[in-house]
């Protein structure tokens, strides 16, 4: 039972953790006027901020559901 609670942890975090990334790397763009370029800035945000997000959110994710008791019948 916990490792079904850890694989939707992981999932759940992840998905979370990836539009997070995208988020805060749309506002980035556009505090910080970063070149867009030729699509350069867009194929490091999804290529690589976005899964590092993702894979951080995950692990959160899974520790989080992990270590929450279940409710008391």
């Amino acid at each position: 039972m916990i490792l079904l609670r850890v694989i939707a942890g992981f999932l759940i975090g992840a998905i979370a953790g990836a539009a997070l990334a995208l988020a805060l790397s749309i506002a980035a763009a556009e505090i910080f006027n970063i070149s867009q370029m030729e699509g350069a800035y867009a194929m490091g945000v999804v290529s690589f901020i976005m899964p590092s997000g993702a894979v951080v959110g995950g692990i959160i994710g899974a520790v989080w559901l992990a270590m929450r008791r279940k409710p008391k019948a």
